[in-house]
């Protein structure tokens, strides 16, 4: 009967995974072990499985100096015969046996909405999205900067590239939790996932402006596009989330709520202690239009006062006609 050993972390993830057919495997630090395992703890001749006469395998521990063990706390004091699947511990080495004939679970159907999540990482739909961004960064740039402050177009186009790699930074961060997981890491479909609820979001906020300007700046509007927020970011981190952590749909979801209802709090206190309409001098509001569109060209007191003077006349010599 064949053997099975798997070598597992400490988080219990398997690591290595071998596959013997004799009656006896050797298991410790020496490269003349069936099983060679890498902890300082566990000495070069460790423990040593053994096939008996009932075709059960049997651990033995060969007097080692941190032990084997059935249980955490239990150290393994005579040889003990082990049930397929069974988890053990080499001082602080966890390994699990099983034979040929253990019974694996069945084969699981891919997941729809995992397969389309991934297919988000596409590179031609990353630099699409990423060129809408720049777009709608640029332009929101050329709304808020008159042509004449030329110094601040320019500091504003250097940041581009820094807050791109803002943007990578989550991404990263779940790839890399994943990673340490012993999951794939996935980074491209995160990249593609955040790029594309940030471009809902730029969308959103654009649309969100045009009915504020329409409904005269309603106060149902702005709780509306604070509950748009919130369902945008929501459904962001629980596509993160879906695709980094193995744990169930419902925490995962509930996880992205929590965090996206933090964000959004912390954005209305912010909002709330640095509005600017709380101020008493007007505010420029560049949502619609460029300042160069609001403000005409400066002109002296001298002509601002000759042509106040004929606007006069001309207004006063058209009374006179109608009379």
């Amino acid at each position: 009967m064949a053997i099975i050993i798997e070598v597992l972390n400490k988080q219990h993830k398997v690591t290595e995974r071998h596959k013997f057919s004799q009656h006896r495997v050797a298991l410790g630090r020496a490269y003349d072990n069936d099983v060679i395992l890498y902890d300082k703890h566990i000495c070069p001749h460790h423990a040593e499985l053994v096939l008996d006469e009932e075709g059960q395998w049997i651990l033995r521990d060969l007097a080692s100096m941190n032990g084997s063990y059935l249980q955490p706390k239990q150290p393994l004091t005579e040889p003990q015969q082990l049930q397929s699947g069974q988890l053990c511990w080499l001082g602080e080495q966890a390994v699990r046996i099983y034979d040929d004939a253990h019974q694996v679970a069945p084969a699981l159907p891919f997941n729809p909405l995992e397969q389309r999540l991934l297919r988000c990482g596409h590179l031609g739909l990353i630099l699409l999205l990423l060129l809408f961004m720049l777009f709608e960064e640029v332009f929101h740039i050329w709304l808020a900067a008159p042509e004449q402050q030329q110094a601040q177009w320019s500091r504003s186009l250097v940041n581009l590239p820094l807050l791109l790699l803002v943007l990578t930074l989550w991404p990263a961060v779940l790839a890399l939790w994943s990673k340490i997981n012993q999951h794939e890491a996935r980074f491209l479909p995160q990249l593609g996932i955040t790029f594309i609820g940030l471009s809902v979001m730029a969308v959103w906020q654009a649309l969100m402006v045009i009915m504020n300007f329409s409904f005269d700046g309603a106060a149902a509007i702005n709780w509306l596009q604070e509950a748009g927020r919130l369902v945008i970011l929501t459904l962001l981190l629980g596509a993160n989330f879906y695709l980094a952590m193995q744990i169930s749909v419902f925490k995962k979801m509930a996880m992205a709520f929590g965090l996206a209802l933090l964000l959004s709090v912390q954005s209305l206190g912010l909002g709330f202690w640095f509005d600017e309409s709380r101020q008493l001098a007007p505010q420029f509001d560049h949502s619609l239009l460029p300042l160069s569109f609001y403000l005409n060209t400066a002109v002296s007191a001298e002509d601002f006062a000759q042509s106040s003077n004929s606007l006069f006349e001309a207004a006063a010599k058209e009374r006179q006609e109608q009379d």
